[in-house]
C-alpha cells in the first residue's frame, strides 16, 4: 500500500542525494577553474599591477626561396599568404589564434596581421623584393591569462571550454541552493546573505551608472 506523504519523502530524499552529488562533483571540476577565474579576475581589474610590457620587436627577413615565385604571387597572392604563415609558424615560432590577410594590389604588398592571448604579430611582405619586415609583441604570462579570462584570440575550443565552465557554474550554485532551501534553521540566514550580496551587486552597478 503507497503511502502520498512517505511516497513523496521518497522522491524528495532522491532529488536531494542527486543535488548533493551533483554539487559535490562540480565543485571538484571547478575547483582549479574557479581559482584561476578568480585570479585572472584581479588581475583584469588591477592593469597597474602588471608589469611594464617587453619592447617591441621588429625584424627584417628575407623570404624562404619556395616563396620567392612573383609570378605564383601575382597569380594567388593569398595562397602565397597562407604559406607564409605556415613557415612562420615553424621556422620563426610566430602564430596567431585570430589571422587576416590583407593584399594590396596596387603596392603589390602583403600584410598579415596575428592576433593570439597576449600578444599579436604584423607582418609585412614585399615579394618583389623578397623582403619581410615582422613585428613582434609579447605583453607577458599574466596578459595571456588575462585574454583567456575573456576568450580574447582564444579560439573556437577556449570558447566552448569557457561556455562549459559557465554552466557547471551554474549547475554547482543552483544544486546549493536545492540544498539550502529545506534546511529551516539556515535558510534564512543564508537567504538575507544572499540577498546583502545582490544588494552590493546593485548598488556597485548603480555608482558605475552615475558615473
Amino acid at each position: 500500500m503507497n503511502v502520498p506523504g512517505k511516497s513523496k519523502q521518497i522522491k524528495a530524499n532522491r532529488l536531494n542525494r542527486i543535488a548533493r552529488l551533483l554539487h559535490i562533483y562540480t565543485s571538484m571540476l571547478m575547483l582549479l577553474i574557479m581559482l584561476f577565474f578568480t585570479v585572472t579576475g584581479l588581475t583584469l581589474n588591477h592593469r597597474d599591477w602588471l608589469p611594464d610590457p617587453p619592447a617591441l620587436q621588429v625584424q627584417e627577413l628575407l623570404l624562404p626561396a619556395v616563396l620567392q615565385d612573383s609570378e605564383a604571387w601575382y597569380q594567388d597572392p593569398l595562397s602565397q599568404a597562407v604559406h607564409m604563415r605556415e613557415w612562420l609558424r615553424t621556422s620563426q615560432g610566430i602564430y596567431g589564434v585570430e589571422v587576416s590577410y590583407d593584399w594590396q594590389t596596387d603596392e603589390q604588398l602583403l600584410l598579415i596581421d596575428m592576433k593570439r592571448p597576449g600578444g599579436y604579430s604584423l607582418v609585412e611582405v614585399q615579394p618583389a623584393t623578397g623582403v619581410l619586415v615582422l613585428e613582434n609583441q609579447d605583453y607577458g604570462v599574466i596578459a595571456i591569462l588575462n585574454d583567456l579570462h575573456m576568450g580574447r584570440y582564444s579560439g573556437t575550443v577556449w570558447r566552448v571550454f569557457i561556455d562549459i565552465s559557465a554552466l557547471l557554474m551554474l549547475l554547482f550554485t543552483l544544486t546549493g541552493l536545492w540544498l539550502v532551501l529545506p534546511q529551516k534553521k539556515r535558510r534564512q540566514r543564508l537567504l538575507y546573505i544572499s540577498g546583502l550580496g545582490m544588494a552590493i551587486m546593485a548598488t556597485g552597478y548603480l555608482w558605475v551608472l552615475k558615473g
